[in-house]
């Protein structure tokens, strides 16, 4: 689905690159005409605040969205499993998967990264991507309520994710979810217990949104940008 890989570039740390083809990229989320009209205005507000924002601004708040701190970490086991034993095994499966599609993680990348699970949803049989999308879309749906609440225009991109997922989700428990406290950053050391907090599902034994630990699975980063962008 061309529309998961458009999905995955916003997603990614911002680039020169993807602002200088944000036309082409709203071009194929209109041809694929997966979204609804709502979603899809809201999105394309975001895409064209995001080609006209200065790149080093893109930058620095996505860092500060994603990268300080745990609440809108882009990476999907640390929602379900945090610290637990059950987030080694979880990467090991999901990485396995990824081999099953010859697809192979660079150097220090994860297989949770959300950016990068959405290419693996993208090249996966309809039936089956939708399938493990919709798995992931309880957690994804929350951090998407998180920076909905923050005002920031990225809830657009998981609101996007969530809608294509055809998940049927208990709101209540995203609420929920995103309703859980966490503590103030004013140090170093409270940004080191923060990522010590249990996860917003409590864990993979009682997530009360998804049956199984969340067996996902995501991809590596194409070779090419645009190229392949229009693939099938």
């Amino acid at each position: 689905m061309r529309s998961l890989r458009v999905l995955s570039r916003l997603l990614a740390y911002p680039s020169t690159e993807v602002q200088a083809h944000m036309d082409e990229l709203k071009q194929v989320l209109s041809e694929d005409g997966f979204l609804k009209t709502k979603t899809l205005k809201k999105l394309i507000a975001f895409m064209d605040e995001f080609a006209d924002m200065d790149i080093m601004a893109a930058q620095e708040t996505y860092v500060e969205l994603f990268d300080r701190g745990r609440a809108h970490c882009l990476h999907l086991f640390e929602h379900v499993h945090g610290e637990s034993r059950f987030r080694g095994q979880a990467m090991i499966d999901l990485a396995g998967r990824y081999r099953e599609k010859g697809l192979e993680i660079g150097v220090g990348e994860l297989p949770d990264y959300l950016p990068l699970f959405l290419e693996f949803i993208s090249i996966c049989e309809p039936e089956e991507g939708l399938e493990t999308l919709a798995q992931a879309a309880p957690v994804i749906a929350t951090l998407g309520e998180k920076l909905k609440r923050q005002k920031s225009g990225y809830a657009s991109v998981f609101a996007a994710i969530t809608e294509l997922s055809g998940a049927k989700l208990n709101k209540e428990e995203i609420t929920k979810a995103a309703d859980a406290a966490l503590p103030n950053i004013r140090t170093l050391d409270d940004l080191d217990k923060e990522w010590q907090e249990p996860d917003a599902f409590g864990g993979a034994d009682d997530c009360g949104t998804c049956n199984d630990p969340m067996p996902l699975q995501p991809a590596s980063k194409p070779a090419d940008y645009p190229q392949n962008i229009g693939a099938n």
